[in-house]
């Protein structure tokens, strides 16, 4: 004869173990939601960066016309490419760059701060806009004054 005890005893082991494991998923859920919400609160920021740093990146390479690629359609619709690569051709290369700084102007846009470096080792500030265009970050402005 089963004891009452024991028929207790068989339910609670399997109670106890879904009232863990939903424990276990409901903080897990709220670890990867914390991560996702303060991931999303500072994505203008990285995003800035990111597409600045490509922007700068071929630039100092010399790939200019790869550099114009990084543009946004309003500026693409100001600058035609061959303008864009006689501009920039015609200044000091860019050697290497600093991204100083990003500052998040709105949650689609934002403004980078860099440092330029020619090849003789001038340094010169660099600002530019960054926003979101054609489901990317793009940089935006008057591409013309980078380096």
């Amino acid at each position: 004869m089963v004891s009452r005890w024991t028929v207790d005893d068989t339910l609670r082991q399997p109670l106890r173990r879904a009232g863990v494991l939903a424990a276990v998923l409901v903080v897990a859920g709220l670890v990867v939601g914390g991560f996702f919400l303060f991931r999303g609160q500072r994505a203008p920021e990285q995003g800035a960066r990111l597409a600045a740093d490509a922007f700068l990146t071929r630039l100092a390479a010399g790939n200019i016309a790869g550099a114009y690629d990084q543009l946004c359609n309003d500026t693409r619709s100001r600058v035609e490419r061959e303008d864009f690569v006689a501009g920039i051709g015609g200044r000091p290369a860019v050697r290497s760059y600093r991204i100083d700084g990003v500052a998040a102007t709105g949650p689609h846009d934002a403004t980078v701060s860099a440092a330029l470096l020619d090849p003789t080792g001038a340094s010169s500030a660099y600002e530019m806009r960054v926003t979101v265009d054609r489901g990317t970050w793009r940089v935006c402005g008057n591409p013309l004054d980078a380096g």
